[in-house]
């Protein structure tokens, strides 16, 4: 039932509504236009996880432990201390629904985006839209993970022009590439971050992740300061609503 609901004309199309649509349909009760929201928490996270080609899409099995603050498991934010043992390999990257949660310590990522907690049953989830769930989109370690392997995959693998890559990038994300106001807003700020990374290689180095350990992560013909810019400009990209929003 659930595949023929989502792979249904009228489950796909598009939430754009038209004055016709409007004049005959204005409650949608006849399903004249799809609806427009954001996506649960859980679909927010493998979102950034699947453009960035880091989802590790294994079924089953044990729960995973991924990034977390440590005083989230130690009193006062926990009534004792709880072993969080964060994942360090291809299991940091699974689905978000194999996350475990203790009931009384909610993930935090995921309640950013309203996924209730375990202490009592959901019969609705309610949607919401706050600036915490940018900051987090922008700054928590897994997001910025994603934003780091986007920016790699988008320099080894979307073109030899920053044009194409910043289709490629644009791409990943949204499923649609990007117009000519899009492409120049853009383009001006991959400018700014090319002009502020190469000013300060240290802080390129850190964006990037590039350590003295692993300096072939810069692939060829690419400077730490170039892999930085365009890890800042997948940052925006994942930040987007159009990436974590249904229509």
């Amino acid at each position: 039932m659930h595949e023929l609901i989502v792979s249904s004309a009228t489950y796909q199309q598009s939430s754009v509504m038209t004055p016709e649509m409007l004049a005959r349909d204005p409650a949608n009760r006849l399903l004249a236009r799809g609806p427009r929201f954001r996506v649960e928490a859980e679909a927010v996270r493998d979102i950034a996880l699947a453009a960035s080609g880091l989802l590790n899409e294994k079924l089953g099995g044990a729960p995973a432990y991924p990034p977390a603050p440590e005083f989230l498991f130690l009193p006062p934010a926990s009534y004792g201390p709880k072993v969080w043992k964060e994942e360090k390999g291809a299991d940091r990257f699974r689905r978000a629904i194999y996350t475990f949660r203790f009931r009384s310590v909610p993930y935090p990522v995921l309640t950013t985006f309203d996924a209730p907690n375990g202490e009592f049953a959901c019969v609705r989830r309610v949607r919401s839209n706050t600036p915490l769930q940018a900051l987090a989109t922008l700054n928590e370690p897994l997001f910025v993970e994603c934003a780091r392997s986007l920016a790699l995959q988008t320099v080894q693998h979307g073109g030899e022009s920053d044009v194409e890559r910043l289709r490629f990038a644009f791409r990943r994300c949204t499923g649609r590439s990007p117009n000519s106001q899009e492409s120049a807003t853009l383009f001006v700020l991959m400018g700014k971050q090319l002009a502020r990374f190469s000013d300060n290689a240290e802080l390129a180095r850190q964006i990037a992740a590039i350590t003295p350990d692993s300096p072939t992560s810069v692939p060829n013909g690419v400077s730490e300061a170039e892999l930085a810019a365009w890890t800042g400009l997948c940052r925006v990209l994942l930040n987007l609503d159009e990436v974590i929003t249904k229509q």
